[in-house]
């Protein structure tokens, strides 16, 4: 007796949707269907298998998957660090590496040279930067207590009251609005300000442990700098046979985050460290934590520079309010002339006009970018938007050309 086509198909998907449901049971059951990881693995057991059948499945898994590499790197989080610094290491010394391989010196030789020497300076600046650091952070810490505790003092004496009442306004009114307005908003001001700072030398320490934790660090970069260059063969040789454009595409992008990335990191550098020293001989206080600040949001364009003004006015009014202004003037006109000089003299002629926006297209992306991805955001929106630019010219090029070829082919012949 033959069997039914159309019956044994109907046991088919029976037979698979019950396996199914009694797989997804006992994932269920044994506790691990809530595992990203594990939804993520099935989830491309099942759908990789149709990718050849339509375009949309295959962007579907490339979406999925970026999507999930993302998850990971922010769980895994700081972990990841020495592999971080490491590949951004060999990815910035790259052409200086390929430079002196195509002068007869041995990529192992260069990367050895270099990690020898970065471990190097990461020494120094442990040995004599971090302690001084640490110390004018933690001394910031103790004068915003001990204003705080001279503020509250202040206004709860007497002589606060005697002010306002040589306007005519009672006492009791005064402490009434003192403590139901003012108190609360200052306690809530000075505690955020308390906050960040403990919050940033927490990460500072997170990263110095980090740093000195990670002894692999050294291997890594002494591997990735070494063999730098097997990699961007890997990826130029699968994207060659599978598209040459976006291969194209994918070397001017990088060659704009490049010279962005590696221009920036020796600007932050430059500034930090002349802010560090100028403040220094001026009698800044704080000269370290703020020429750290100032280099630290050096890369924020525009936003950066103003915000470690803000950064030293306030630092000036809450250390010495005697000198405030001789303070406020002298850190406003450092970091001005630094920022002048990188911006108009340094920049146009060392990493050129390969980055170049528009400034009210550069405010703009900082703003979005900023809105969406946060601090993140604001490091990246320049080199994003002026890759997003790029593709726009592609585009608008193609659409003249198509212009142009329709304007001749109408044309009459004579």
């Amino acid at each position: 007796m033959e069997s039914n086509p159309k019956t044994s198909k109907i046991y088919l998907y029976f037979g698979l949707t019950a396996s199914f449901a009694a797989f997804i049971g006992f994932l269920v059951i044994i506790g691990v269907i809530t595992n990203p990881l594990v939804l993520f693995l099935i989830s491309l057991f099942i759908i990789v298998p149709l990718r050849k059948h339509n375009i949309f499945i295959q962007r579907f898994i490339l979406l999925f998957s970026m999507v999930f590499i993302g998850w990971l790197i922010s769980v895994v989080g700081m972990s990841l660090l020495p592999f971080v610094v490491s590949f951004l290491l060999a990815y910035m010394l790259e052409p200086f590496i390929d430079f002196l391989e195509s002068k007869k010196i041995p990529r192992w030789a260069t990367a050895l040279t270099l990690v020898l020497f970065a471990s190097g300076i990461v020494t120094t600046v442990a040995i004599f930067v971090f302690p001084v650091l640490f110390s004018q952070l933690d001394s910031a810490i103790k004068q915003i207590s001990s204003i705080v505790t001279s503020v509250s003092s202040f206004v709860e004496s007497r002589k606060f009251y005697k002010l306002f009442e040589g306007f005519g306004i009672s006492s009791d009114t005064i402490k009434n609005i003192v403590q139901t307005e003012f108190v609360p908003e200052i306690k809530t001001f000075i505690s955020k300000i308390l906050e960040s700072l403990l919050s940033f030398l927490t990460s500072l320490s997170g990263v110095a442990s980090q740093l000195i934790n990670g002894l692999l660090l050294p291997i890594f970069s002494f591997y990735f700098l070494k063999d730098f260059n097997k990699i961007k063969d890997l990826i130029k040789s699968l994207l060659e046979r599978k598209n040459v454009k976006f291969l194209n595409d994918l070397k001017r992008i990088n060659r704009i985050f490049r010279i962005y990335i590696s221009w920036q990191i020796t600007a932050a550098i430059i500034i930090g460290t002349s802010c560090s020293i100028l403040f220094s001989i001026f009698g800044i206080p704080y000269p370290i934590v703020l020429g750290l600040i100032c280099g630290f949001l050096n890369p924020i364009p525009y936003m950066g520079s103003l915000a470690s003004m803000v950064i030293c006015i306030l630092t000036s009014a809450l250390v010495n309010p005697d000198e405030f202004l001789y303070l406020s003037l002298t850190s406003i006109s450092i970091i001005t002339a630094l920022h002048f000089i990188n911006a108009y003299l340094l920049e146009p002629n060392i990493a050129g006009k390969q980055v170049g926006l528009h400034p009210l297209l550069l405010i703009l992306s900082l703003f979005v970018f900023g809105t969406l991805f946060g601090f993140i955001g604001l490091m990246v929106a320049v080199p994003t938007t002026a890759s997003l630019i790029m593709f726009f010219n592609d585009w608008r090029n193609r659409q003249s050309a198509k212009t142009l070829e329709i304007s001749l082919s109408t044309q009459p012949t004579e």
